[in-house]
């Protein structure tokens, strides 16, 4: 019987020693855990940062592939560079020239109302060139085209380009449709005519319309009228 009770007293006391070493052991440090735990978030704020970020240099990346960077029509080589038909733009030695990127305030030639025909026209073609005060082929004739059915053509406007000076832009000679209109070029003077015709629609008859612009100053203005005698 005693031998039972001392087994038994054995076995309790290798119990409680077992439950008190076990509760004497040292827990995991708590900045060790909170380490862990902020690594953890910031690898998962970092993944969609990450995947925004390489999204977005795809888009630019496409972005920069839509856009044209060389001539997609007409070419011209000015004395300042070559000019060219780019997309809906006309570019100089490279840079853009339609639409004007800036005008100057208050400046005296026509590039505000050059600059407003973007708004409603999208496209833009290099007609013709001539001769001007920069040198052979320094004067650039270009028509404003829409891209739908609203207009049969589109207003016309002069460039006039030089070295080490900002292109100069004439006065908009409005065009929306009705006959082509009829260029020739003079010694000092480029005339534009359309004949008086019927409208697209109705009835009546559409004045002509005659300007002239000055080579030496690169103005556009209304043609003098013809003070020939009729027989």
């Amino acid at each position: 019987m005693r031998t039972i009770l001392s087994v038994r007293r054995a076995v309790l006391l290798l119990s409680v020693t077992l439950a008190a070493a076990a509760c004497d052991k040292p827990a995991a440090p708590s900045g060790d855990a909170d380490a862990a735990a902020a690594s953890a978030s910031a690898a998962a704020s970092a993944a969609p940062a990450a995947a925004a970020s390489s999204g977005a240099q795809a888009g630019a990346s496409d972005a920069d592939a839509s856009a044209p960077s060389k001539p997609t029509g007409k070419t011209v080589e000015t004395p300042v560079g070559l000019a060219a038909e780019v997309g809906d733009e006309i570019r100089l030695a490279g840079k853009t020239i339609y639409p004007p990127p800036e005008c100057p305030v208050g400046g005296k030639d026509g590039c505000a109302k050059v600059k407003a025909l973007r708004a409603g026209m999208e496209g833009i073609k290099l007609l013709r060139h001539f001769d001007g005060p920069g040198g052979p082929k320094s004067i650039l004739l270009l028509q404003a085209m829409t891209a739908g059915n609203a207009c049969n053509g589109g207003p016309l406007f002069f460039v006039r380009v030089a070295k080490d000076a900002p292109p100069q832009y004439s006065d908009v000679f409005d065009y929306c449709g009705g006959p082509d209109p009829m260029v020739g070029a003079m010694p000092d003077k480029i005339l534009i005519n359309v004949p008086a015709h019927p409208p697209n629609k109705g009835t009546g008859i559409i004045p002509a319309k005659n300007m002239e612009y000055d080579i030496a100053t690169g103005t556009l203005v209304a043609a003098a009228p013809d003070k020939k005698k009729k027989h």
